[in-house]
């Protein structure tokens, strides 16, 4: 009965929003808006990772949305939801009326929508952005989809892998940490984002392994744009290290793995070793990269096969990174890969901190590759040349 009221709720919401996205379109077909020179792309919907500002000023020629707020980050957008609209069933409900207004609006002001995450203008419960992709392919427009994690990882899938790899990932603990997480629904839906993509997108972006999941198209591999002034190399902590410091910045310590690192950290202070550790969670994002300008060694998350944000920004501030990316498994991982930070699994983090807590020399090597690396394979510049050719290309 509960399924059936949500499916009757969902359906009714779902109308009235295609009702309000051809009454935006007919109206702005009617006042010509269509006669401005139309921009390259809009850019949205949810904020994952600075994804989605960073993509949307590499791109340059673009329109950029946003309908959610997030915590660490604090950037400007062309469309967003109004700032004191705080309640979040309101928020949702204006989100609602607003996003297929703005939809048909944009259809007549860009060229193509640049989707990240999984979020839609439409409702995309209910059919996974299949609606709403149809509508937009039928007027000329252009789809890509940047895939950013658990939106399009499946569940059943990363299960399976796990078992294959005999080893525990990201899925083992989510079921733990985000309650419901392991719901049919969800599995169904991940399955239609990706059916949605594979028959509409012109361009789809994933990390094939880590977010292993229903796609049967040929992706693009996942992309990081991290802001060019953020390298910032500095020898100057290396030179005459008085006490090294260590960092972690879990966003969700279960599935990243901070009991091991605690655990691990434990230890080597019980040996005798003298370091400063710091456990960053619920920070903004200046305060982390003001922390990273200053630390020498970062671990990052344990169940994961790419570095994410984090390790990128930690390798931007020139530090040591320890984590579970390894290019071996997520081949779609740029070249030189586990080179540029010291392979960890969530088994030997204790044996790995310490060699480079026993290794001074070994630390500046790591910072220094990890830097480098970063600067070719995830700076906003190269890869937003790189995502402009990628965009030209027709889909295979």
């Amino acid at each position: 009965m509960k399924l059936f009221v949500r499916s009757v709720a969902v359906s009714v919401v779902y109308g009235l929003q295609m009702l309000l996205l051809w009454l935006s379109y007919a109206s702005c077909h009617m006042l010509k808006i269509s006669t401005v020179q139309r921009k390259d792309w809009a850019v949205g919907l949810d904020e994952v990772a600075a994804n989605l500002h960073n993509i949307s000023t590499a791109l340059g020629e673009t329109v950029s949305v946003s309908m959610s707020r997030h915590p660490f980050y604090a950037y400007r957008y062309d469309h967003v939801l109004p700032a004191r609209i705080s309640w979040r069933f309101l928020r949702y409900l204006v989100r609602i009326v607003y996003s297929p207004i703005l939809l048909g609006y944009l259809c007549h002001r860009v060229k193509g929508f640049f989707y990240v995450a999984g979020s839609a203008y439409l409702l995309s419960d209910f059919d996974g952005r299949s609606r709403e992709f149809r509508f937009l392919k039928s007027r000329g427009l252009k789809i890509a989809c940047f895939f950013c994690g658990s939106e399009i990882r499946s569940l059943r899938l990363m299960k399976q892998l796990s078992k294959d790899l005999g080893r525990d990932m990201i899925s083992t603990y989510q079921t733990i940490s985000v309650p419901g997480f392991d719901d049919e629904h969800l599995e169904v839906l991940r399955m239609k984002l990706a059916a949605s993509a594979d028959a509409y997108a012109d361009h789809i972006f994933n990390a094939p392994v880590d977010q292993i999941s229903y796609l049967r198209s040929a992706v693009h591999p996942f992309m990081y744009f991290y802001p060019d002034s953020g390298f910032r190399r500095n020898d100057g902590k290396f030179a005459e290290i008085h006490r090294l410091k260590l960092v972690h910045a879990p966003s969700s310590p279960l599935i990243k793995g901070t009991p091991l690192v605690r655990a691990a950290v434990k230890k080597l202070q019980l040996e005798g070793y003298d370091f400063e550790y710091m456990e960053l969670i619920g920070v903004t994002n200046q305060a982390l990269l003001e922390v990273l300008a200053e630390a020498h060694v970062v671990l990052n998350e344990f169940y994961a096969l790419v570095p994410g944000q984090f390790g990128v920004e930690a390798m931007a501030s020139h530090c040591a990174l320890i984590t579970s990316a390894d290019e071996r498994i997520e081949t779609t991982l740029p070249a030189g890969a586990n080179s540029a930070w010291m392979v960890t699994e969530y088994w030997n983090i204790y044996e790995n901190l310490k060699r480079l807590l026993d290794d001074h020399a070994l630390i500046k090597r790591y910072a220094d590759a990890g830097f480098a690396w970063a600067e070719e394979h995830c700076s906003y510049q190269k890869n937003a040349a790189r995502l402009r050719v990628l965009l030209s290309t027709p889909k295979n």
